[in-house]
């Protein structure tokens, strides 16, 4: 059963419509239906609202999350996964954890990291063989721009180690004008754009500094990895 499934479930069983939700809720009826459908995995703002409109229970939220997580994994990380333990139970004394610090959320929007305070530290699973840079951290993903590449809630694992000849098509998390940003850098002649990898250049226009601005522009790290799933300390 996918998520979607498993929220109409919990809809149905608990003899809502899509539009009572969408009252209580104050998600549209439409989106809830998408969700449903598997169209879409909404925010995780909105998933909550439903889930509380809903009453569900800790359990059943764990759950849902849980499953949307696993579709939410690359196939590529999946099979990697999936070949280093060949499908067999993993002898829990060669799992590695490592702990890396958050400093805060990169948006599409406003956005804040304080490179001086870590706001808490969160534990993973590391591949075996597989280890991060010195000075890695992780900047949690907040909003739909860089849609399909990373997701609302993601947390990103960033490389600190960034110069000009590195960043250029790299997704980075910037700092500009005051707000922190994921974006996909492109570095051309006379300008640096900040470009969202979800195709909605409406909603999600590119962001251009000039370059007489490139002193209010600061790279924090390479985004080299996102994991979606973490034990908290």
């Amino acid at each position: 059963m996918s998520s979607g499934k498993f929220l109409r479930s919990l809809r149905e069983n608990k003899g809502f419509s899509l539009r009572q939700v969408s009252i209580k809720s104050g998600v549209s009826h439409t989106q809830i239906a998408d969700i449903e459908k598997g169209v879409n995995y909404g925010t995780r703002e909105k998933l909550d609202k439903i889930l509380m409109a809903l009453g569900a229970s800790d359990k059943e939220i764990e759950k849902f999350y849980d499953m949307q997580d696993y579709e939410k994994t690359p196939d590529s990380i999946k099979k990697k996964l999936e070949e280093k333990t060949k499908l067999r139970e993993v002898n829990t004394t060669q799992v590695q954890m490592i702990e890396l610090p958050v400093y805060g959320r990169a948006a599409a929007g406003n956005g804040y990291i304080n490179m001086e305070n870590i706001i808490r530290t969160e534990y993973l699973v590391a591949i075996p063989g597989e280890d991060f840079p010195k000075g890695a951290f992780i900047a949690e993903v907040y909003g739909e721009s860089m849609f399909p590449t990373l997701l609302d809630g993601d947390f990103a694992i960033v490389d600190p180690d960034c110069n000009d000849k590195n960043i250029n098509n790299q997704i980075c998390v910037i700092t500009y004008n005051g707000q922190t940003f994921i974006k996909r850098v492109v570095r051309k002649e006379k300008y640096v754009v900040l470009m969202s990898d979800n195709p909605d250049r409406v909603k999600y226009e590119d962001i251009i500094v000039p370059t007489d601005e490139y002193s209010d522009l600061v790279c924090h790290g390479i985004v080299i990895e996102c994991r979606r799933k973490f034990k908290r300390r």
